[in-house]
């Protein structure tokens, strides 16, 4: 199974620093563009959050035009600059009916690997809570298949990164996540947002990546009084399920006349060739 994800592509109809940095409405496109065209396709593509950045009708709907060529495979959850109202709204088609009734969190079964769609946004808030109410669903949807490889994806991850602004408004009661996942290990991947950055870790038994931005990226910076956003290449994940364990891939999507290739068709074949002729890879 393969599963990309696309994160923090903050559709904005508004002026200001960010959006002289970064047109996020061509980005994006350019990634919808990118996957696409992947061979082999994705399966499922996750959106984990921060899809617009102030929740308005009018995002949705520029986002929504971008998204159309992948709404067929799209599962969405709402960030921090989201508003979950007109989110339910404008991704009613797609969200599956099992949405949970006051947050915006939801599973799907459909796959060989179990997709759960973990809200922890607060309404009005930057910040994010992992609060009793989340946990107790957490919880019962996880006992109730407790031997199903699971993947969670979320927008706030629930770990210290090192880029000491964003952890400092990042998820709060993120131990009581932790513990939920730790006290599960049949998720086998948890994958979040928010950060505009690839970060990686785990907790337990289970591995934790974090997705590059479709629009601006994090620099990358542990001075605990800096921080800035940077014009780094939009990019996306791919998580390959091969039935024992997940690999994650991060890829950017650059403007394709300034990317220079060179085939290696030719030695793809070869090794094939001699893989199946039972030859040594020996240096010539």
């Amino acid at each position: 199974m393969l599963i990309a994800q696309i994160s923090d592509c903050h559709i904005r109809d508004q002026g200001g620093w960010f959006a002289r940095l970064v047109d996020t409405t061509e980005t994006l496109r350019r990634v919808v563009d990118h996957l696409v065209g992947l061979d082999p396709a994705p399966d499922v593509i996750l959106a984990t959050g921060d899809l617009t950045d102030d929740g308005t009708a009018s995002q949705y709907a520029t986002l929504l035009d971008v998204l159309a060529p992948i709404a067929d495979r799209l599962l969405p959850i709402p960030g921090n600059h989201d508003e979950c109202p007109l989110f339910r709204g404008a991704f009613a088609d797609v969200l599956p009916g099992n949405l949970a009734d006051d947050h915006c969190s939801y599973v799907v079964e459909d796959h060989p690997v179990r997709l759960v769609g973990l809200d922890n946004s607060i309404p009005g808030r930057h910040d994010g809570r992992f609060d009793p109410v989340r946990e107790r669903w957490l919880d019962d949807v996880l006992a109730a298949d407790p031997d199903r490889p699971t993947l969670v994806f979320t927008h706030f991850p629930p770990f210290e990164t090192g880029l000491r602004f964003m952890d400092d408004a990042g998820l709060l009661d993120s131990d009581r996540l932790r513990a939920v996942i730790e006290r599960n290990p049949q998720v086998r991947l948890l994958v979040t947002g928010h950060l505009h950055r690839p970060i990686h870790t785990a907790i337990g038994s289970t591995l934790v990546s974090t997705c590059p931005s479709t629009g601006n990226q994090i620099r990358l910076d542990l001075h605990p009084e800096r921080g800035a956003a940077v014009d780094e290449p939009p990019a996306y994940q791919l998580h390959r399920w091969d039935g024992e364990r997940f690999v994650t891939h991060t890829g950017m999507v650059r403007d394709p006349a300034s990317v220079q290739t060179v085939s290696l068709d030719g030695f793809v074949a070869e090794i094939r060739r001699r893989l199946e002729a039972g030859e040594p890879f020996a240096k010539e």
